[in-house]
């Protein structure tokens, strides 16, 4: 009797154990929030950590394809992003067509997580800074937004960017990386929106080597171009400073032209290392 004791323990504690590994949350969770007709976005995805209730002033990022994409050719950087414990606003703009239109998608995907934040949403009082990442003409459209919004966005993160226009009034972190055989949105785009960033402003450049623009869609190898952006997130989005080391000691794999500003200047010059 004691045997068959022992065994139907045993059993029981197996089972107990299988079903905890199997309801163990996978580090996010996804709802799809109303986006508005006037929005300028016509489906979103919200990406948020499992433990988001045990969180305060969380980072928050739109994120964007570029043209004729959509939302979830960028699901590779939501989800680590959510994992990583940010709160991750994935749209599709309604016209994906222009950069303009991307630029209405951000601000209207700004607009939908502020809005999440004062509801009763899962994220709901969680947000602290916030942040804006495109690819392509969504990548050109983030810096003219950032530019446009001034210290209203914390970080901007920019993918190959086709044509971007930052201005004086330009104040967020900004990332710009790139495609070293681009043909549709080429490296010098990138390279010209980096070098056109106001003074003082903490920004990093680099180019993937061997890649053309599509590699930044649907990507299903990340490497270090996803490393970088979620440690420029946590650094400037939610102040991780320990996060700081990864992206500012040189190029990841598979990059080259790396420069780096972190805009503070000092007695040498600009403050930057290439």
């Amino acid at each position: 009797m004691k045997k068959i004791g022992k065994l139907i323990t045993t059993m029981f504690m197996t089972v107990a154990l299988l079903a905890l590994v199997a309801c163990e949350p996978s580090g996010f969770e996804t709802y799809d929030p109303s986006t508005g007709w006037l929005s300028g976005v016509s489906s979103a995805r919200m990406y948020y950590p499992s433990n988001i209730s045990e969180l305060d002033n969380v980072g928050a990022t739109t994120l964007s394809s570029g043209m004729g994409g959509t939302k979830e050719g960028m699901y590779w950087l939501a989800e680590p992003l959510a994992e990583a414990g940010m709160i991750v606003l994935a749209i599709s703009a309604t016209d994906n067509q222009t950069v303009l239109g991307y630029e209405n998608a951000h601000q209207g995907g700004l607009d939908i997580l502020e809005s999440e934040n004062s509801g009763s949403s899962p994220i709901s009082g969680k947000i602290g800074n916030y942040g804006i990442i495109g690819y392509s003409k969504g990548g050109g459209a983030v810096i003219n937004t950032a530019s446009e919004l001034g210290d209203a966005v914390t970080t901007c993160v920019a993918l190959a960017p086709w044509e971007p226009s930052p201005t004086s009034n330009h104040s967020a972190a900004t990332m710009i990386l790139t495609g070293t055989v681009d043909a549709i949105a080429p490296a010098y785009m990138g390279q010209g929106a980096y070098d056109d960033l106001p003074a003082g402003v903490p920004k990093l450049y680099a180019s993937m080597s061997g890649e053309g623009h599509m590699y930044w869609n649907d990507l299903s190898n990340t490497g270090s171009e996803t490393e970088f952006i979620t440690a420029w997130l946590q650094y400037y989005l939610e102040g991780d400073e320990a996060s700081y080391d990864v992206f500012a000691n040189g190029a990841g794999s598979g990059m080259t032209d790396y420069q780096f500003d972190d805009g503070i200047p000092d007695d040498g010059g600009d403050g930057g290392c290439n």
